[in-house]
C-alpha cells in the first residue's frame, strides 16, 4: 500500500499534478522545511488579530519612534537630508553617537528640523565605530520612546504600503521582541541614478521594543531582556508587510570614495582603505569602490519612493574630499571606476549572486582591475 503511495506521488510529479492540501506536511522532502513564504519567518508573522484601529497618516508613521545612529564628518553633506526625512515621518528624537568632539560641536550647532531634538553620545576616539555603539546605555533610552529604530545615515525607512502603522504590527505579534527592516539596496553613482529601480538587499536593520532592549549585539541587531534568544531568535523579518530601509550604499560617486578614504571600520570592505589613494595612484582601484560597480550592475526590480531620494550639498562634499583627494586624483580613480564597471559586466556571469552571497564575502572575491584586463574572472 505504502509501495502504491509513492508510486502514485511519483507519477503525479510526472504529469505535473501538484499534491492535495492534505499531502504536504514537513516531512515530506518536496516541501520546504517551514513551508515558505519568501520572506522567511513564517511561523513568527502568523496573527489573527484584527488591527483594532486605523492606520496613522504617513507624517506620524514613526511618531513612537527614536533613532538611534552614527555621526562623523563624511556624514555633513547628507546630514540635513537625513533628519528631513525621519522628521518627515514624525520622529522626534535621534540618539547621536560620535567619537570626536569635533564632531560634537558641530552636530551641536547644526540645525535640525522644527521638533527634532538630537541628542549627542560620545565615545572615546580609540574605539572602532562598532564596538562603541555596543557602549552606549540603552537603560536611560527605553522610558524615552516606545520604540528605537537602529539606522546609519544612508538608510531610509520607506513605507511600501501606509494602511499597516508600527504600533500595529507590535500589537499583532506581540511575542515578538523586534521587528527586521530588510534592506532595499539603492546605490547612486550618478543624479540620474535616482531614477532607478532598487532591488533587495542581504541583511536589514531592527525595530526593538524600547522596553525590551538590552544592548546592541552587533550594528545590524539588539540584544533583547531574555537571556536565551539571540538577536536573531528574538526578531521577526516584516518585509511582506510593506516595510523596508532603502540604503543608499552610496550616496554618490564622492560619498563612496569618501567612505573609501575616511573609514574606521574593520571588514573586508575597507581592508585596504589605508592605502587606498596609493592603489588609486598606481591604476587600481580600492575593494569598496569595485563593490560600488558591482551593485551599481544590479538589475532593479522594486521601486523607490520620490521622498527618499535625499539631497547632495554638492559643494560641501567637494569641499571635504579635497582634505584627502585632489581633483586631478578624484578624476583619475573616476576613470578607472569606469573601466572596471564596463569590464565586470561581461564577468557578472561568473561571480557569486547578490543577495545570495554577502557583501563582507563579495569584497574579498572581486577580481581586481589588473585581473579584469587580462581576462581573469579572478
Amino acid at each position: 500500500m505504502a509501495r502504491r503511495g509513492v508510486i502514485g506521488r511519483m507519477i503525479g510529479r510526472l504529469l505535473g499534478r501538484r499534491p492535495a492540501p492534505q499531502e504536504l506536511c514537513l516531512k515530506d522532502p518536496w516541501v520546504g522545511v517551514d513551508g515558505g513564504n519568501g520572506f522567511g519567518g513564517q511561523k513568527l508573522l502568523r496573527s489573527q488579530q484584527p488591527l483594532g484601529f486605523a492606520a496613522v497618516p504617513c507624517t506620524d508613521l514613526l511618531r513612537d519612534v527614536q533613532l538611534i545612529t552614527r555621526y562623523c564628518c563624511i556624514e555633513q553633506p547628507y546630514w540635513a537630508a537625513f533628519l528631513r526625512h525621519y522628521a518627515s515621518l514624525g520622529v522626534r528624537l535621534v540618539h547621536v553617537c560620535v567619537q570626536s568632539e569635533a564632531d560634537e560641536q558641530v552636530l551641536r550647532h547644526m540645525p535640525t528640523p522644527d521638533g527634532l531634538i538630537c541628542e549627542v553620545h560620545r565615545f572615546p576616539a580609540s574605539l572602532t565605530p562598532a564596538a562603541a555603539l555596543k557602549t552606549l546605555d540603552l537603560q536611560l533610552l527605553a522610558s524615552r520612546a516606545p520604540f528605537t529604530l537602529l539606522v546609519d545615515a544612508d538608510e531610509y525607512l520607506q513605507p511600501l504600503r501606509t494602511d499597516v502603522s508600527i504600533e500595529q504590527l507590535f500589537a499583532l505579534f506581540p511575542d515578538v521582541a523586534q521587528l527586521f527592516l530588510p534592506w532595499l539596496m539603492h546605490p547612486l553613482v550618478d543624479a540620474a541614478d535616482a531614477q532607478r529601480l532598487g532591488f533587495w538587499g542581504h541583511i536589514g536593520k531592527p525595530l526593538v521594543r524600547s522596553n525590551r532592549m538590552a544592548s546592541i549585539a552587533f550594528d545590524h541587531g539588539f540584544a533583547v531582556d531574555d537571556p536565551q534568544a539571540s538577536h536573531r531568535q528574538a526578531s521577526a523579518p516584516v518585509g511582506l508587510f510593506g516595510l523596508a530601509l532603502t540604503h543608499r550604499w552610496a550616496r554618490s560617486f564622492r560619498d563612496c570614495l569618501l567612505k573609501t578614504l575616511f573609514n574606521r571600520f574593520e571588514d573586508a570592505k575597507s581592508a585596504d582603505c589605508d592605502r587606498a589613494l596609493a592603489l588609486i595612484n598606481a591604476g587600481e582601484l580600492p575593494i569598496r569602490l569595485r563593490l560600488l560597480a558591482y551593485l551599481s550592475l544590479q538589475q532593479g526590480y522594486l521601486p523607490v519612493l520620490d521622498g527618499v531620494a535625499g539631497h547632495v550639498e554638492g559643494d560641501l562634499e567637494e569641499l571635504i574630499l579635497r582634505q584627502w583627494i585632489s581633483l586631478e586624483q578624484e578624476q583619475v580613480c573616476r576613470a578607472l571606476f569606469n573601466r572596471y564597471r564596463e569590464l565586470l559586466r561581461s564577468s557578472l556571469p561568473q561571480l557569486p549572486v547578490y543577495p545570495a552571497t554577502s557583501l563582507l564575502v563579495l569584497a574579498k572575491l572581486l577580481p581586481s582591475l589588473d585581473a579584469l584586463e587580462e581576462g581573469q574572472p579572478g
